[in-house]
């Protein structure tokens, strides 16, 4: 009895080990973080430039390093011109030589090379300062509503369009909304005092495009990126 009850225990242990040591680990996680911006500032005008001539200053981007991290991706676009450029760096800061009075946007891509994940940060805009200007055109127009290549369902009511726009002299003044089934949609109502159209009157089936004209208390302007949706 006593030597059946011993290899009861042993039995017992033996396999209770076998248990454990087949547990599998619980896996690390190498997601990236998504960085936060530092520098330029949103919605600001750059001063803080290097000077390199009348046209062009030396600007360096700051951001927070982040967790699981091997190195970054900063997107930067040209506002006027529509370009992007990406800059590959270790680092969580860059110097990049930029068009004076020109007005960008950017963004750090943090990259993980293991696991192969990518983390955005927000975007953010800001205007390099030029040599003399005491106004600077309005930021171009970002969408809220209806998101970019959305499907709606068809309401009698129509659809509202809505967005979002900055300026550095804080004097947007109306906005000039375009709208059709082309991608060269018409003036649909200008002069427009609030950042939305409410009961945008839409058929079924159809795809729409629209765009954004912002204008300043001064009569500079800046137009929106081409924004499209589907109603269903």
């Amino acid at each position: 009895m006593k030597r059946f009850i011993l290899a009861s225990c042993i039995l017992f242990s033996v396999l209770s080990c076998s248990k454990g040591g087949d547990t599998p680990k619980e896996e690390e996680n190498l997601d990236p973080t998504a960085a936060s911006l530092v520098f330029p500032l949103n919605n600001s005008e750059c001063i803080e430039g290097v000077i390199k001539s009348k046209s062009k200053s030396t600007v360096t981007f700051k951001w927070e390093a982040t967790l699981n991290t091997d190195g970054y991706e900063l997107k930067l676009k040209n506002l006027s011109t529509g370009v992007s450029i990406g800059y590959n760096t270790s680092n969580s800061e860059i110097p990049i030589e930029l068009e004076r009075g020109v007005a960008y946007s950017w963004y750090v891509i943090s990259k993980n090379n293991i696991s192969g994940e990518k983390a955005e940060s927000k975007v953010w805009k800001f205007y390099n300062a030029s040599e003399s200007s005491s106004s600077y055109a309005p930021f171009p127009a970002e969408v809220v509503a209806p998101e970019i290549n959305v499907e709606l369902p068809y309401s009698e009511n129509g659809i509202t369009l809505e967005w979002s726009a900055s300026d550095v002299d804080n004097d947007i003044n109306a906005y000039d909304v375009y709208f059709g089934v082309g991608k060269n949609p018409k003036l649909y109502k200008e002069n427009v005092s609030l950042n939305k159209l409410e009961n945008v009157a839409v058929q079924m089936e159809t795809m729409y495009y629209w765009k954004v004209i912002t204008i300043d208390s001064k009569g500079n302007t800046s137009t929106s990126d081409l924004f499209q949706f589907k109603v269903k």
